[in-house]
């Protein structure tokens, strides 16, 4: 949420960086599951369907992939 990227996009568009990841995924039809126990989160959470990346936006954002997952790649998966 610190990347100076992801916080310039969310400036622009008068938003969270989480907002901005957010929507990010949204967009990429990828699933996101936003975690938070804190009322004001959730709802700051849901509240993405009110704007929408542009091509440089999303463009930017997919920059900053370093190929680092945290877990595995869905593609990769064996689901039964």
């Amino acid at each position: 949420m610190g990347n100076d990227t992801v916080k310039t996009i969310a400036e622009k568009h008068d938003k969270t960086p989480a907002q901005v990841i957010i929507r990010w995924h949204l967009q990429n039809d990828t699933i996101v599951i936003p975690k938070s126990v804190t009322p004001s989160r959730i709802e700051e959470n849901f509240n993405v369907f009110d704007f929408e990346l542009d091509a440089l936006d999303m463009k930017r954002i997919d920059a900053l992939d370093r190929n680092e997952r945290k877990g595995p790649k869905p593609s990769e998966m064996n689901v039964r």
